[in-house]
């Protein structure tokens, strides 16, 4: 429901990598730092494997630049 909330407001939202950063920071991102009052969806930033978007605290950057 949330994702559709995302979609709703931002339509081009809908690539694999945005979708990705979302799950990561609704699932761990704000278990961490729940009073946090936004999290950033990015565009430009690369689709990696779970492990990698979890070790790059939800926010990667381009491939073996970490």
């Amino acid at each position: 429901m949330a994702w559709s909330e995302v979609v709703a407001l931002a339509p081009d939202a809908t690539t694999p990598g945005m979708r990705q950063q979302f799950a990561c920071h609704w699932v761990f991102a704000r278990l961490a730092d729940p009073d946090k009052p936004t999290w950033d969806l990015e565009p430009w930033r690369p689709v990696v494997s779970d492990v990698e978007m979890i070790a790059a605290r939800c926010d990667p950057t381009t491939a073996g630049s970490e």
